[in-house]
């Protein structure tokens, strides 16, 4: 079986949320946008965790709007040439 590989979501809420809930939600990068929402960046080790988050934005009464994985760079431990379809270099 192999390992949770940690992945990094954007998560889009209504309104402008507090920095004391970052501690709350496991320390995760808070932005307030100019359109009256918060964009929270977090990596989690598997989907378990992120439905931890999504439930306690739930709990404290938060809009969710949009949920996105944040496109990130394979890591050369997962990267292989038969995994990209070339051996040639």
């Amino acid at each position: 079986m192999n390992a949770a590989v940690p992945m990094t979501y954007g998560i889009r809420v209504a309104g402008h949320l507090d920095d004391h809930w970052c501690p709350w939600f496991g320390g995760l990068a808070l932005s307030r946008d100019s359109d009256g929402t918060s964009t929270l960046t977090v990596t989690v080790a598997d989907q378990a965790q992120l439905h931890g988050i999504l439930a306690g934005l739930r709990d404290v009464g938060a809009t969710l709007l949009d949920l996105h994985a944040a496109a990130s760079a394979p890591s050369a431990a997962t990267e292989s040439p038969s995994a990209t379809g070339s051996g040639r270099q």
